[in-house]
């Protein structure tokens, strides 16, 4: 299965975790998905993607995913999401692959952007440190 990825998800060792494996660098191809840009969520250090026709969210697509990988991702996303298809650009093209898709009306998006080196320097170790023991749980199960 091939999923976009926009937020947390990108970072390497929050990946790592949720899957509980390492994916190798290939496994990321640069992508876009237009009409739509990304906010970080009120009260909350990761980002949602919100309709906006006049901008578009970078990010990558993660290919070969199992569906226990899929499994891992949707306890680590939780009930807010949906897997939803989109289509977004790689190389000029537009494909059709799946991502986690917001319920927009559970979730209050800020109005400034989020960025993924900030929230790295910025949040990602006590993100860490709050969802590791989640994430423990579900390596357990």
């Amino acid at each position: 299965m091939r999923f976009f990825f926009y937020g947390t998800l990108l970072d390497h060792d929050v990946i790592s975790l949720v899957l509980g494996r390492r994916l190798p660098p290939q496994a990321y191809t640069p992508a876009a998905l237009p009409g739509h840009a990304r906010r970080r969520v009120k009260g909350a250090s990761y980002p949602i993607v919100v309709r906006d026709p006049k901008d578009e969210v970078r990010g990558a697509i993660v290919g070969g995913l199992s569906i226990r990988d899929v499994e891992r991702l949707a306890r680590y996303e939780g009930p807010r999401y949906r897997i939803a298809p989109l289509k977004v650009r790689i190389d000029g093209a537009m494909t059709t692959v799946s991502v986690f898709a917001p319920l927009e009306e559970r979730f209050q998006p800020t109005s400034g952007a989020w960025d993924l080196a900030a929230w790295q320097r910025r949040y990602k170790r006590a993100f860490l440190a709050r969802v590791k023991p989640a994430l423990s749980a579900i390596s357990a199960r």
